[in-house]
C-alpha cells in the first residue's frame, strides 16, 4: 500500500465523545486525539469501537490481510462512531492494525498473529 505524504492531505479531526480522530483516504491512516493531544490508538479504538461485538472472521480481498474480524454495533447510536471514518477504505488504525467499514459493520485486519489472537480471544 502507498503512502502520501502528510502535507499533501488535509486532515480534518472529527470529535467521537472524547476521542479526536481524522481519517484520511488518501494516506490511508488514521490520527488519534483527546483534549490532551495525541493518544494511544489502542486506548481510542476501546473508547469508540470497545462495546462492539465480534461475530466472526470473513475472507477479505483489498484488504491488508486475507481474513478480517467483523464486529457489529450493540445500537444505533454506536453506529453513528463509524461516521467519522471514510467507507470503504482501509485505514491504518495502529502498527498493527488496519480498519475498515461499511457503515453497517467495523472491519478490523490486524497484521500480527498475537493482535489478531487477542481479539478473538472469549468470542
Amino acid at each position: 500500500m502507498e503512502f502520501r505524504a502528510e502535507s499533501e492531505c488535509d486532515h480534518k479531526p472529527v470529535w467521537v465523545g472524547r476521542v479526536a480522530l481524522a481519517g484520511c483516504d488518501s494516506c490511508q491512516r488514521i490520527e488519534w486525539f483527546s483534549n490532551a493531544g495525541p493518544i494511544d490508538p489502542a486506548e481510542a479504538m476501546a473508547a469508540l469501537f470497545g462495546s462492539y461485538d465480534l461475530v466472526g472472521t470473513m475472507d477479505a480481498l483489498g484488504a491488508p490481510t486475507p481474513e478480517v474480524l467483523v464486529y457489529r454495533p450493540p445500537n444505533g447510536r454506536k453506529r453513528r462512531n463509524l461516521d467519522a471514518v471514510p467507507k470503504h477504505v482501509w485505514l491504518r488504525a495502529g502498527p498493527h492494525l488496519w480498519m475498515s467499514h461499511d457503515g453497517e459493520v467495523l472491519l478490523l485486519a490486524p497484521t500480527q498473529a498475537l493482535l489478531f489472537e487477542n481479539l478473538t480471544r472469549g468470542a
